[in-house]
């Protein structure tokens, strides 16, 4: 190739990378997208206030731990059928075949049952004298160690003080 070929070549190029550099520089920028609406604040559920062991020491440390995370398990998991409260009430599916949920802040009664029973419950389900499977067995979802964090939730929520009144906002 001789010299002035080659000169040429190179020549062309520059110009054609010129020609584009300017047409890029001459195109004008995409306008930015619309902004997003800002959505209202989602209400917080009012959660009861469950009293949690005050200790510093490893055993209190661990039991707070556990009911911290019992309650983020229930109230993900079983206040479709219980409520926020524990209550077991406003079900109407429920109480369409005759069955109400456990009422887990009703303390007398649930003194009457075992950890291990409310543990049984849980992984495997609740059925009524009829057979109808009215809780679902939960062991496919939860492990053991989360179904005791909720065993430990259940046990203090009895104790909880109401949570505290909403505050109307503002028109």
């Amino acid at each position: 190739m001789s010299p002035t070929l080659a000169r040429l070549l190179l020549l062309g190029c520059g110009l054609l990378l010129a020609a584009l550099l300017g047409v890029w520089l001459a195109t004008p920028a995409a306008p930015p997208p619309p902004p997003r609406p800002v959505a209202e604040p989602v209400p917080q559920a009012l959660l009861p206030q469950v009293p949690l062991p005050a200790g510093s020491d490893p055993q209190s440390e661990a039991l707070r731990r556990a009911i911290r995370n019992g309650e983020r398990i229930y109230q993900r998991l079983c206040y479709n059928c219980h409520g926020r409260q524990g209550k077991g009430d406003r079900n109407p599916y429920l109480e369409s075949i005759g069955h109400r949920p456990a009422d887990h802040t009703d303390l007398a009664d649930m003194q009457k049952r075992s950890d291990w029973e409310i543990f049984v419950a849980i992984r495997d389900g609740v059925k009524d004298e009829r057979g109808w499977l009215v809780m679902p067995p939960w062991e496919s979802v939860l492990t053991p160690a989360q179904i005791w964090d909720v065993v430990a939730y259940l046990r203090h929520l009895p104790r909880a003080l109401p949570p505290p009144a909403q505050v109307a906002a503002p028109p």
